[in-house]
């Protein structure tokens, strides 16, 4: 358990604010207001939060510029200001209320051009710091509105510059209309704003770009992931079906050739014989496509599991019992300890399952006249069945792969009994659906144990 230090602690120190770190919880909070519809696309995504941001941080920028401007009693250029950061402000409402980028951009850049221009004729001209921050629309209007929207814009703002440019060349003088021995201030305050201006759209457009690289890096990681689980569920299809198809065909083969038989024996003690492989067969078939089925509807999940009170000893007495004569034909003896009455939160039908599928394995790997141990005890929350041969045992390497369906390990059934390599799978799924577990014990020429492990019954004793 972690414990939260005394706040006198030496130890205890405030995070560090991270960089901008306010400003992006701002923008995310602003970018609520965007449409949804404009979201769809990330392309468009990118182009609205861009609007959404240069109307913001240009209504500030426009506010800092009219204060300053009214201090030096430049009311001229104040008054413009003020005009275009009205224009700018409403830029993303525009784009809100119209539920598109285009004409919100377009407004942007039309603001931009006019408040710039009016600037030009109060504040000299050429000879003033407005003229180049003309050379900024071009700009926003590629980042919002892209390459063929960028070059009107910059043909309409190089038309502008010609005529501040002509006006001066023909003689006719824009003359400042504030005290001129505010002109370095300003011209500096202009110069220093727009380095700022360019800076700051230069991060933007940063964040954009590295937001729809992490967007894009983020779905090509998630299509590589697709692509590999195809190529896994392609190769587990691939594997099925040759898996499916060879131990399909060997009873299929029997029982045609038995069947092909009995049309033509006589005697009944061989017709019984053949029936009782046709019987065989079969059986060994509905048992590959029952665990093929059962394997499917766990894996999508539609395995719907009956929890309730469950006499653990009970059910291993059952299984024992079931399996006893498979035992004794391999002369193998099932040895039971239970302790104690255990009782269990489980589905009855799936733990019986899982716990055939343990000590008939058991039983199949096991040398003739060996014995299964089987025994139940507790571990904490748990109840615990192990399940224990006196087979060869697995080695390190065949144990990691023994859960996995279609597994073929080199340990082969001692009486010639048929496998498909699905039991094992389909009960550790089985048991992880029960909140339970299966892990596996062994050492080469030491023989196996299983753990089943379940969630003991919190109501034992009532």
């Amino acid at each position: 358990m972690h414990t939260r230090p005394a706040l006198h602690s030496p130890l205890v120190t405030a995070p560090a604010m991270e960089p901008w770190a306010f400003l992006r919880a701002f923008f995310t909070l602003i970018d609520q207001q965007i449409p949804p519809t404009l979201l769809a696309d990330p392309e468009t995504a990118r182009r609205s939060r861009l609007i959404t941001r240069f109307g913001v941080l240009g209504s500030i920028f426009g506010l800092i510029y009219a204060i300053f401007y009214l201090l030096i009693g430049h009311n001229w250029g104040a008054g413009i200001i003020l005009l275009s950061t009205s224009g700018v402000a409403a830029t993303p409402s525009l784009m809100r209320v119209q539920k598109s980028i285009e004409p919100a951009g377009h407004f942007f850049c039309f603001v931009l051009t006019m408040g710039f221009l009016g600037l030009c004729f109060v504040e000299g001209g050429v000879h003033g710091h407005a003229v180049a921050w003309l050379a900024n629309v071009p700009l926003c209007a590629l980042l919002l509105l892209g390459t063929k929207a960028a070059t009107k814009w910059a043909a309409i703002d190089i038309a502008a510059v010609c005529l501040v440019v002509g006006l001066d060349l023909a003689g006719i003088n824009l003359s400042v209309t504030y005290d001129p021995k505010w002109n370095s201030v300003v011209s500096a305050a202009g110069y220093v704003g727009l380095v700022i201006f360019m800076v700051t759209l230069g991060l933007i457009f940063e964040n954009g770009r590295a937001r729809a690289y992490a967007q894009l890096k983020e779905a090509l990681g998630k299509l590589a992931a697709s692509n590999e689980r195809l190529v896994y569920l392609n190769n587990e299809k691939n594997e099925f079906l040759a898996i499916a198809a060879h131990d399909l065909k060997n009873p299929l083969s029997v029982i045609l050739s038995s069947g092909e038989l009995m049309k033509i024996v006589r005697e009944k003690a061989d017709t019984l014989s053949m029936a009782d492989m046709i019987v065989k067969a079969a059986m060994r078939m509905n048992k590959l496509i029952s665990d093929l089925l059962d394997v499917n509807a766990i894996e999508e999940g539609r395995f719907a599991s009956k929890l309730e009170q469950c006499d653990l000893g009970k059910m291993v007495r059952q299984v024992v019992e079931q399996n006893g004569a498979a035992a004794n034909r391999k002369k193998i003896a099932i040895q039971v300890n239970l302790p104690g009455l255990l009782f269990v939160l489980t589905d009855q039908a799936a733990a019986g399952q899982i716990l055939d599928n343990l000590i008939s394995n058991a039983v199949k790997y096991s040398p003739l006249e060996t014995t299964v141990h089987i025994e139940t005890q507790t571990a904490g929350e748990f109840a615990r069945v192990l399940v224990r041969d006196e087979g060869p045992g697995i080695s390190e390497e065949e144990q990691k792969k023994l859960f996995q369906k279609y597994s073929r390990l080199s340990a082969r059934p001692t009486g010639g009994e048929s496998s498909t390599g699905l039991g094992l799978a389909i009960a550790k799924r089985l048991a992880e659906a029960l909140s339970g577990t299966i892990e596996c014990r062994s050492t080469l020429g030491n023989g196996t144990t299983f753990i089943l492990s379940l969630p003991l019954w919190s109501g034992e004793g009532k």
